[in-house]
C-alpha cells in the first residue's frame, strides 16, 4: 500500500511540474533553432548586399588596383637593376605597351615614363628599337597634346637612337619630321631631347641620306644654330649636328672617283659653272 501511494505521489509531482513549466522551457530547443535560422538568413542577406555592392563598384575597384600596380611598376623601373629584368618580361612589357598606346587612358603617361626608363638601360635599346609597335607608340606620344607625353616619348627616341645598330632603321622620314617639329617647340627639355636624337642619328653615315632628304631637318638645325633665342646647350648640339653632317658629305664626296682625263684640283674649288656663258 505504501508503494502504491508513493507511485501516485510521484506521478502527481510529474504532472504538476509539467503543468507549471513555462512555454519557453517546454519549447526552448525550437526557439534556439529559430534564432540560428534567423542569424543565417541575416548573414546571407549581408553577403548578398556585399556582392551587389562589389558588382556595382567593380570598375572603381579595378581602376584603383590598376593605379596601385602602375605606381609600383613605375618605382621599380626607376632602378637600373630592375630595368633589364622588367623589359625582358614579355607579359609586363606587353601590358605597358597596351596602356601606352591608349592615349585616352589615364595611366598611359605613366606607361610612357616606364618605357622611357627601360631605354635608359643601353642593353634594352636594340630590342625595343626592333619592335615596330614601340616606335609607333613613341611616334604617337611625340604628337600628343600633353607636354609630358611628348617629353617621355622624345627622350625614349633619343635613347633608342644612341644604339649603333638601330640608327639606320630609326632614320625614317616620319620620325625625322617628328624630331624636327619637337626641336622647334618652346619647351627646353623637349627641345634638348629632340636635337640630341638628331645628333645621335647624324653620327651614323648610313643616316646621312635620310637626314638630308627630309626637308625640315637641316632647316631646323640651321635655325637653332643661328637663332638668338636658342638656349646655349641646344645651339651647341645643333652646330655639332650640322658639322657632323657636313663632314660625312665631304667624306662621301672625296671618296668619289674622278676620271683620269680631268685635271687635278683640290676640293672644294669654289668655282661657279654655267652653260655657254657669254664673256
Amino acid at each position: 500500500a505504501w508503494s502504491m501511494s508513493n507511485d501516485r505521489s510521484m506521478s502527481n509531482d510529474r504532472s504538476m511540474s509539467s503543468e507549471g513549466a513555462s512555454p519557453a522551457d517546454q519549447y526552448g530547443s525550437s526557439t534556439n533553432d529559430y534564432d540560428s535560422i534567423g542569424e543565417e538568413a541575416g548573414v546571407e542577406m549581408q553577403m548578398s548586399s556585399l556582392k551587389k555592392l562589389n558588382i556595382e563598384n567593380a570598375s572603381d575597384f579595378l581602376e584603383r588596383s590598376q593605379l596601385s600596380a602602375c605606381a609600383s611598376l613605375t618605382h621599380l623601373t626607376k632602378h637600373c637593376a630592375n630595368a633589364r629584368l622588367l623589359c625582358n618580361n614579355e607579359q609586363v612589357l606587353n601590358n605597358i605597351l597596351l596602356l601606352a598606346a591608349r592615349l585616352e587612358h589615364p595611366l598611359h603617361t605613366r606607361c610612357l615614363e616606364m618605357l622611357c626608363n627601360f631605354t635608359r638601360f643601353p642593353s634594352n635599346n636594340a630590342y625595343l628599337a626592333s619592335m615596330p609597335k614601340v616606335i609607333e607608340i613613341l611616334t604617337a606620344g611625340g604628337k600628343s597634346k600633353l607636354a609630358e607625353d611628348r617629353l617621355w616619348s622624345i627622350r625614349s627616341i633619343q635613347n633608342l637612337c644612341s644604339d649603333a645598330s638601330s640608327k639606320v632603321g630609326l632614320a625614317t622620314g616620319s620620325l625625322l619630321s617628328l624630331l624636327s617639329a619637337c626641336a622647334m617647340r618652346k619647351d627646353y627639355e623637349e627641345q634638348l631631347a629632340a636635337v640630341g636624337a638628331l645628333m645621335n642619328l647624324a653620327t651614323e653615315p648610313g643616316s646621312i641620306v635620310p637626314l638630308t632628304n627630309t626637308k625640315t631637318v637641316v632647316a631646323t638645325l640651321v635655325h637653332l644654330a643661328h637663332s638668338p633665342n636658342t638656349p646655349a646647350s641646344v645651339r651647341k648640339i645643333a652646330c655639332d649636328s650640322l658639322a657632323t653632317i657636313g663632314l660625312w658629305l665631304q667624306t662621301l664626296a672625296s671618296a668619289g672617283t674622278v676620271p683620269d682625263s680631268c685635271p687635278f684640283s683640290p676640293l672644294p674649288t669654289h668655282t661657279a659653272t654655267g652653260w655657254l656663258r657669254w664673256d
